[in-house]
């Protein structure tokens, strides 16, 4: 449990620093409305009638103050609202507020003399910085300049017992001000913190349940996401959508021979080459099925098109991980099926999937290791493959 009146801060410089963003939306957001309501209440309190009889310079007074905190309630409204909350605008616009405020009240106590006002004045500044998250040594610098400014401008005014026991008074109040703002400070943070650590949870979840524990690419739900996307873009910006199927030649063939932990690792294998093409070629990749996998990317250019899953083959093959029960080659090889779906196509999420399958399935007929392209056009299909003269397969 925190201590009454604790004189340490009970987290680590960490936790601090990675929440004083959300501490200064909170600040800014408090700033915001303390400043406002002192704005109008100082603005109607001039219309107060027993203090009818002002003179203009005393009118003055009171809009002055009423426009400079309005003018820090707006103030804090647009860092509130800014992307990035800087805490050193937050603790200035505070301090505004705060010698605004003790310079008014010490106007109120001085010239109009109305004793009971100047104390209204400083007990509100107590309760309004209850709303803030300050630590102990500036609360602690905060009160006692607000009751040692209190205390000598009221004393030469005010009879001495009643100068005494407004003092006293006023130090319980900061007293219990001090206290109450310790707590907030506690309760604030740690709810921060603990909000924090919660959607750093919720986000360690969502990545988890949307990628691939063995290859770290996407999975077949996130693909799905992808997919929706893609689909949209080809039907309603007229987008061309390439969609690669991929399947690892003769995978069980492998995991009989060598194992299900080599076969992992031509899994893991592949799942890094995926991920060099995702950085190169800004394409979408998944793991859809135990060795299939799906590529997805947006090329109006067939030519592009094609030199990227040309690049994806030549990949694989440049891995060379052996494979003695292959009868294609005497390492890891993969059939690709590619499917173009032109930019306007009314194509669903499955025909989707299944004509790119489809694809696929007629590059493994034809002999394994081997590009297929299907067109949404007329459904034709074709190979694709590496002319003797295509020598550059690089980076677009």
């Amino acid at each position: 449990m925190l201590p009454v009146f604790p004189f340490f801060s009970p987290f680590t410089k960490e936790a601090l620093d990675s929440c004083r963003e959300d501490i200064c939306k909170h600040n800014a957001g408090s700033l915001f409305i303390v400043s406002f309501v002192a704005a109008v209440l100082i603005g109607l309190f001039s219309f107060f009638p027993a203090l009818s009889e002002k003179r203009i310079s005393i009118y003055a007074v009171y809009l002055i103050t009423a426009i400079i905190e309005a003018f820090v309630a707006f103030y804090a409204f647009y860092i509130f609202r800014h992307e990035k909350c800087d805490s050193l605008f937050v603790n200035a616009g505070f301090l505004a507020f705060y010698i605004c405020l003790i310079a008014f009240g010490m106007f109120l106590g001085i010239i109009q003399r109305p004793h009971e006002h100047s104390t209204t004045i400083f007990v509100f500044f107590i309760g309004a910085q209850i709303l803030f998250v300050i630590d102990f040594p500036r609360s602690l610098i905060l009160n006692l300049v607000t009751l040692v400014v209190y205390s000598v401008f009221s004393f030469p005014i005010k009879p001495f017992d009643i100068w005494i026991f407004d003092t006293a008074g006023f130090f319980i109040s900061v007293l219990a001000g001090m206290i109450i703002t310790r707590y907030m400070y506690y309760t604030v943070i740690k709810g921060i913190i603990a909000t924090r650590r919660l959607e750093i949870e919720r986000n360690r979840f969502r990545e988890e349940s949307i990628k691939d524990e063995l290859t770290g690419l996407s999975n077949r739900r996130d693909y799905l996401q992808a997919a929706n996307f893609y689909i949209s873009a080809c039907r309603h910006v007229h987008q061309t959508v390439c969609a690669v199927m991929m399947d690892v030649d003769f995978f069980k063939s492998y995991n009989d021979h060598y194992g299900h932990s080599k076969g992992d690792s031509v899994l893991r294998s592949l799942g890094k080459v995926l991920q060099s093409l995702i950085d190169e070629e800004h394409v979408f990749a998944a793991r859809v099925g135990g060795e299939e996998f799906i590529v997805l990317w947006i090329e109006n250019r067939i030519a592009e098109a094609e030199r990227v899953v040309l690049k994806l083959r030549q990949k694989i093959i440049d891995l060379q991980i052996p494979h003695e029960k292959s009868s294609v080659a005497p390492y890891v090889t993969a059939s690709l099926g590619m499917y173009i779906l032109r930019g306007g196509s009314s194509d669903s999420i499955d025909d989707f999937y299944n004509n790119a399958d489809a694809a696929l399935y007629e590059a493994k007929s034809r002999g394994r290791n081997r590009i297929m392209l299907m067109d949404s056009t007329d459904k034709t299909m074709r190979p694709v493959e590496l002319l003797p003269s295509e020598k550059n397969l690089g980076r677009r």
